[in-house]
């Protein structure tokens, strides 16, 4: 229904600072901390609840409502916006169903909304518990984000650091274990999981060993390493590339006849775009 809906995403030159009441939608596709590609069955848009807090120095989450078009489903004590000059169309504010997010899902910006919060008991029939109980478990889309940063945030000491890569082909998750000691820590890994192909062998790591992707479903080599805290990504071959950050911006690199380097990278999300891929790629260093 989202999507059948006619509605202009007001133009504006730059976002507005995140803050609560304010209404986004979320992006159909995010690449969470644990390296898997999560897809939205439907677009999502939110209320944001609460203004943004820090999880660590480079991320931040919010609180958020999910919104719907059911508004044919709601109790006595929901929330109903009638006015379609909001966003297209009246809604309903799913105040039963609030959830944590990251902030890096969030995708458009389009509107201000003030949104009652204030919890109160009511009566449902049996089509309105299956509703929310079904608007519940979507939403797991959007707390997954928030699942595995803290789920990689536990696992994360045991490594100097991690590289995710996915596409519609292609999903790993590669480690470095801790540099310039004996034996590093091993512990075991998921499925999409491997360790750098040095540490596998029990070599003593420094940081000129690197994280390397190379497969048959990615049309080059890509090479991670971590130097004083900043990354270093290196294509192979030379070819038309462009890497954005998580702001969109493109990155400038330097090159010679054989690779592509992007230096001082921050952790954080990338993108990956050439004319040889069909789909970009996503890259997260952390």
């Amino acid at each position: 229904m989202f999507a059948d809906k006619d509605f202009t995403i007001p133009k504006m030159r730059i976002l507005p600072r995140i803050k609560q009441n304010q209404i986004w939608s979320v992006k159909t596709e995010y690449l969470d901390y644990e390296g898997i590609l999560q897809t939205a069955l439907h677009p999502m848009y939110v209320i944001i609840n609460t203004d943004p807090e820090l999880l660590d120095a480079v991320n931040e989450f919010v609180r958020v409502c999910p919104i719907s078009p059911f508004v044919e489903m709601s109790s006595d004590l929901d929330q109903i916006c009638d006015d379609p000059s909001v966003i297209g169309f009246p809604f309903l504010v799913e105040t039963w169903n609030e959830q944590p997010i990251m902030l890096d899902i969030l995708d458009k910006y389009l509107g201000d909304y003030y949104s009652d919060m204030n919890e109160r008991d009511e009566d449902l029939n049996a089509e309105q518990q299956l509703f929310r109980e079904i608007e519940i478990s979507n939403a797991r889309y959007l707390n997954q984000s928030i699942i595995a940063y803290t789920n990689e945030r536990e696992r994360s000491q045991a490594f100097s650091y991690s590289v995710d890569v996915a596409s519609s082909k292609y999903s790993k998750t590669k480690h470095m274990p801790l540099l310039n000691i004996d034996n590093p820590l091993i512990i075991p890994l998921r499925d999409n999981e491997e360790y750098a192909s040095a540490a596998r062998m029990g070599i003593k790591l420094s940081e000129n060993d690197c994280i390397e992707f190379k497969d048959d479903a990615l049309p080059f080599r890509l090479e991670v390493r971590k130097k004083e805290g900043l990354f270093i990504l290196t294509i192979k071959p030379n070819m038309e590339i462009q890497l954005l950050n998580s702001a969109q911006q493109v990155l400038q690199a330097s090159s010679n006849a054989e690779r592509v380097v992007y230096g001082e990278l921050k952790a954080g999300l990338y993108e990956i775009k050439s004319s040889v891929l069909e789909k970009s790629i996503k890259l997260r260093l952390k």
